[in-house]
């Protein structure tokens, strides 16, 4: 039952663009990532999930601070060469993506995969 309400919750919350809801391959909504510009952002998140929605969450903070959409690569995002902290996800649109834990790594990245093309904003949200 709360499984129904906690897909429900952050899929709203989701559409309404307070927060973006990003999973690793094949592990389904068990376990999502939730990305957010800031912790005040997140409190309200996790508010409405407990008020409006009877949701309580167990949170785990993450060091990713940058966020690369997949335009075009040379295999598949999990075949990629990545580095140890970088983390490929995909958002609610099944769009592949790198979560990275600095500049460095998306340098690293874009190196060592040649053909590789990311950009900060997915080309769906920018038509």
């Amino acid at each position: 039952m709360k499984r129904k309400q906690f897909v429900k919750g952050i899929t709203q919350i989701a559409q309404e663009g307070a927060i973006q809801i990003f999973r690793e391959p094949l592990l389904g909504m068990e376990e999502i990532i939730v990305g957010v510009v800031g912790v005040l952002q997140f409190d309200v998140f996790e508010y409405r999930m407990k008020n409006e929605y009877g949701v309580d969450m167990v949170k785990e903070g993450l060091g990713y601070s940058h966020i690369r959409w997949i335009d075009k690569a040379p295999c598949e995002p999990k075949d990629l060469k990545i580095s140890s902290d970088t983390k490929v996800v995909s958002d609610m649109r099944d769009r592949p993506l790198l979560l990275f834990t600095s500049e460095w790594n998306i340098r690293w990245a874009l190196e060592r995969n040649e053909g590789l093309e990311l950009s900060e904003f997915s080309r769906g949200d920018l038509q």
